[in-house]
């Protein structure tokens, strides 16, 4: 049971704070400008078509901020829009020069669907992943939620992906009524482009402030409900979503699912839990990492170790094939995950205490949640 917690003038500068020494985030959050081309109505952030972009020097303050307390993590530069930051080459090879390694641009599309040789350059700069608006195929689902049909910039955006030749991964903002019932055909379309969509994050539209109102927190989805929905969607067996690995269990949740005989497959309703664990829970960042490079490099890197080969032998029986681990290495397979972030009645500091995903401020680097519900408008 959660209960509200009254911000009083003491708790606020510290609540959700990440430190030297203590808990870390597995990701952060950069946000280089407040502007942005779009209005759409569930953002959280209030972006603006006219605002202040994050001076260079502010942004250098911050990474060093960020490595001091969590090292190089990986790093999602986000806005506002980012691509309408004059100098987003420019940070994209700093914060590569600072040693972080896997750089993901937070955007909607709008630019890169259009401009080929700017995500070239971006990537020539550093870029390794695009974080992409995808909130559905239809055009009344864009027109409600981001106020616009936006489909067709949406495939746009992947194409240029694709020929760009980095990954990226689906970003749905799930809205009780609107989009929920398009979960399973998303899925669909990320396995049809599988060779460019690495993975979908389904997150509950969440009413922290901004633009999308209070009045609409009956429209979010819990953790498990968002679950339920994929699966019942996508006709997966359950179980097959994971909420031990990383962060707070009822904040984020992953499954790995493989395409057999046309039936998405969860592996890890087939792995016990403790062949889990030793395979996976020692460093769950890093194997999430090594998964999104891809299958070829995951095997060469992990198949050497003993907690691989028990894992794999657990892993085949999804195939039910005598060449099973040939099926496990050739099936197609993307990484789900579902994210149920908190509002103010719902914030609780043991969810904070564990949470994986933090974002770089002026004041230091913290928690998302409670940055967006405590902080950003303070």
């Amino acid at each position: 049971m959660t209960s509200y917690i009254k911000p009083d003038t003491t708790m606020i500068p510290e609540l959700g704070r990440f430190r030297e020494g203590g808990s870390r985030p597995m990701m952060a959050m950069l946000e280089i400008t407040n502007r942005c081309n779009m209005s759409c109505p569930v953002c959280f952030t209030d972006a603006y078509r006219k605002g202040p972009d994050l001076a260079f020097e502010e942004i250098e303050r911050r990474l060093d901020k960020l490595l001091e307390i969590a090292g190089p993590i990986p790093l999602q530069i986000s806005g506002g829009e980012p691509t309408l930051h004059p100098q987003l080459g420019d940070i994209i090879a700093l914060a590569r020069s600072r040693g972080f390694r896997n750089i993901e641009l937070v955007t909607n599309g709008i630019v890169i669907s259009t401009a080929q040789d700017y995500l070239d350059e971006l990537v020539c700069r550093g870029l390794t992943a695009v974080y992409l608006q995808f909130d559905g195929l239809s055009e009344q689902t864009y027109k409600t939620i981001r106020g616009q049909d936006m489909s067709q910039v949406r495939h746009k955006s992947i194409a240029a992906i694709r020929r760009a030749k980095i990954c990226c991964t689906l970003a749905v903002a799930v809205t009780r009524g609107v989009n929920d019932g398009e979960l399973g055909d998303i899925v669909r379309f990320g396995i049809a482009n599988i060779d460019t969509v690495r993975a979908i994050n389904f997150q509950s539209a969440t009413p922290f402030a901004g633009r999308y109102e209070v009045s609409s927190r009956e429209r979010s989805y819990s953790l498990d409900e968002l679950v339920a929905q994929i699966e019942a969607q996508c006709e997966m067996d359950e179980g097959g979503f994971v909420s031990d690995l990383f962060g707070h269990p009822q904040c984020n949740t992953m499954s790995l699912v493989y395409v057999v005989d046309g039936r998405l497959k969860p592996l890890f309703s087939h792995i016990s839990p403790q062949t889990r664990h030793n395979f996976i829970g020692r460093n769950p960042r890093q194997i999430l990492l090594d998964l999104f490079r891809g299958k070829e490099y995951f095997c060469r890197k992990y198949l050497i170790s003993p907690r691989t080969w028990k894992f794999l032998a657990e892993a085949v029986d999804i195939f039910g094939t005598e060449h099973r681990l040939q099926s496990l290495l050739k099936a197609r397979h993307i990484l789900l995950f579902a994210k149920s972030f908190m509002d103010r009645p719902t914030l609780d500091p043991s969810r904070l205490n564990k949470c994986c995903y933090g974002i770089a401020t002026d004041k230091g680097v913290y928690s998302f949640c409670a940055y967006n519900n405590l902080h950003r408008f303070a």
